[in-house]
């Protein structure tokens, strides 16, 4: 929060307060998310990051994604937040032996399905998968839409999916409450009428380093079980 100022005041602003004369060529790397490490530095703000015009934000899920992501924000003309989940730092994945750039702006569909939509960001899609993977026991197929740029909202990706599918659910670790899924959500239905919607986030507390308090109010693949569920018995 010490570097909103310069963000937030000044670098977002810098295109729009000069006619295009001046643009902030930078990429402000952070971290978010629940790892033992208290109240103060557990939070995920990437919603309030959202709300500020001519900042770009993005959340990889994933190593090539995470390679992807950097290389476009660094070639963007910004300013651009590249946001880590720090539960990912020590995962592992293939990254293209090519320069590769991932497109911001462009959301991936990493798993397909028929059922319902699960649309979310950053270490959460990793919940949606266990989540995917233990419905599917029960015959649901779940179809997981990994958002990857949150600013701009490629909202016509998880709405094709979620018109299709007739059901969305969305998943963040951020608080519910003026979150990227409500945000989803609505825009999705502005785009497609109305569709059957679940939202799943961490409980309205702050996350204790404490690990059974840290587990109870953050979401887990459980969580995201039960939200589909709900959604697809209405």
């Amino acid at each position: 929060m010490l570097g909103l100022d310069p963000l937030v005041n000044y670098a977002a602003k810098a295109r729009f307060k000069t006619g295009g004369q001046i643009t902030a060529p930078v990429v402000v790397k952070t971290t978010a998310g629940a790892k033992g490490q208290g109240v103060a530095h557990s939070q995920c703000l990437e919603a309030w990051l959202m709300g500020v015009p001519g900042l770009v934000v993005v959340a990889p899920s994933n190593a090539a994604d995470a390679y992807g992501l950097m290389k476009s924000a660094l070639r963007h003309d910004g300013p651009v937040v590249y946001v880590d989940h720090k539960r990912l730092f020590p995962t592992a994945g293939e990254t293209p032996s090519a320069e590769t750039c991932t497109p911001i702006g462009q959301a991936a569909v990493v798993r397909p399905g028929e059922h319902v939509t699960i649309a979310s960001h950053g270490y959460m899609v990793r919940i949606a998968g266990e989540a995917a993977a233990h419905l599917s026991r029960d015959g649901v197929s779940c179809e997981i839409v990994d958002l990857r740029t949150l600013a701009p909202l490629d909202v016509a990706t998880v709405a094709r999916s979620a018109a299709r599918t007739g059901a969305l659910v969305t998943l963040e670790e951020g608080q519910l409450a003026c979150g990227v899924g409500a945000e989803v959500a609505f825009r999705v239905q502005e785009q497609i009428g109305a569709v059957r919607v679940g939202r799943v986030g961490a409980l309205p507390a702050p996350v204790s380093s404490n690990p059974v308090l840290e587990a109870a109010a953050i979401p887990d693949a459980a969580r995201v079980v039960d939200a589909v569920r709900r959604v697809l018995k209405t």
